[in-house]
């Protein structure tokens, strides 16, 4: 393609039709075949192909990380245990902490933790 400067005796208009009339004969239509469009076809699925892997393994790893934290919840709340309210001194509230370790029916034990 030889060099034009547009800038000469050449309105703009027609600067632009012969570029593109240097452009056309540089690069030619295509000669159309019977196997344009299946081969157009495998080309658009081959792109689509190598980016289905991609996609495939991105969901595949959302829904094992939406898995992991429905049954991370669950486990936290089956065994945490509702704290009993505060409504005194913080002796009463040691004493409310330790009751699971009183033995049954010693209520002087009781009574030493309040003191």
């Amino acid at each position: 393609m030889e060099d034009r400067n547009w800038s000469g005796n050449e309105t703009e208009a027609e600067g632009l039709d012969s570029l593109f009339l240097a452009y056309r004969e540089a690069c030619p239509d295509p000669e159309p075949s019977v196997n344009f469009m299946p081969a157009m076809w495998a080309k658009i699925e081959a792109r689509e192909a190598s980016g289905n892997i991609f996609n495939h393994l991105a969901k595949a790893l959302v829904t094992a990380a939406l898995g992991a934290s429905v049954l991370m919840a669950l486990l936290t709340a089956s065994s945490s245990q509702p704290a009993p309210p505060l409504d005194g001194s913080y002796i009463q509230a040691l004493a409310a902490a330790h009751v699971s370790e009183l033995e049954p029916l010693q209520v002087e034990r009781i009574s030493e933790l309040e003191q």
